[in-house]
């Protein structure tokens, strides 16, 4: 057998081989899913229970200064909200060794609290990029969709700065999709396309297109 036989013969054996261990997975996640991590190992797989190291982190989260007590103390409806917590999230929010782990977990519990100094954030900041991000995380936790397009409706309006209005788009398309809203076809509504607003939009729109349709036709 010549040299480039014997190479096609070992890359045809090759490829038998591993669409024969892939119909074996295929079978065992389809028949045997109560065991299915027992099956596995006996094909050759090593079976690990993930740990989860977000909630670990989240649980031993405690306060490591005087304004994580006070933002903990607000999340736990011992203090009022004023100007002064407002301050100190944003504070906290964008400290050089934030204790993510600590504002995380309440993130993740939907604390009513938390929401309602966000939305108190963006009354008086509408166009605030971070405190739309922290409700479109919130969104994640307890289902804010409406509220979600409100405010940013009204971000998108009011920003008259081109980067910060392409920026403040984007993540109204990105936190709203997966509910199934179409952002940026509302927002191409809502801004005419002779407006630089309306062109921004219709750019993106296109970018988006052309990022869809070269993901959808990469080879394996």
């Amino acid at each position: 057998m010549g040299k480039k036989k014997e190479e096609s013969f070992l890359n045809d054996y090759q490829k038998i081989k591993i669409e024969m261990f892939f119909e074996k997975v295929d079978n065992i996640l389809k028949n045997q899913s109560d065991y299915y991590p027992e099956a596995l190992e006996e094909i050759g797989f090593a079976y690990y229970e993930e740990e989860n190291f977000e909630e670990k982190e989240e649980d031993e989260a405690i306060p490591q200064n005087s304004n994580q007590k006070y933002l903990v103390s607000y999340f736990d409806g011992k203090t009022e909200l004023s100007e002064k917590t407002l301050q100190i999230f944003e504070a906290e929010r964008n400290a050089q060794h934030s204790n993510y782990p600590l504002i995380r977990k309440y993130f993740k519990k939907a604390n009513k609290n938390l929401k309602t100094l966000i939305l108190y954030g963006l009354d008086q900041q509408p166009t605030h990029f971070q405190f739309l991000c922290d409700l479109a995380y919130y969104h994640e936790f307890e289902n804010l969709l409406k509220e979600l397009i409100s405010r940013f409706s009204i971000a998108c309006s009011k920003e008259n700065n081109l980067l910060n209005f392409s920026e403040i788009a984007q993540e109204f398309y990105y936190a709203t999709s997966p509910d199934g809203y179409d952002a940026l076809s509302f927002l191409k509504d809502l801004f005419p396309p002779h407006t630089e607003k309306g062109k921004n939009i219709r750019f993106l729109i296109a970018e988006l297109t052309k990022e869809n349709d070269t993901s959808q036709h990469i080879n394996f």
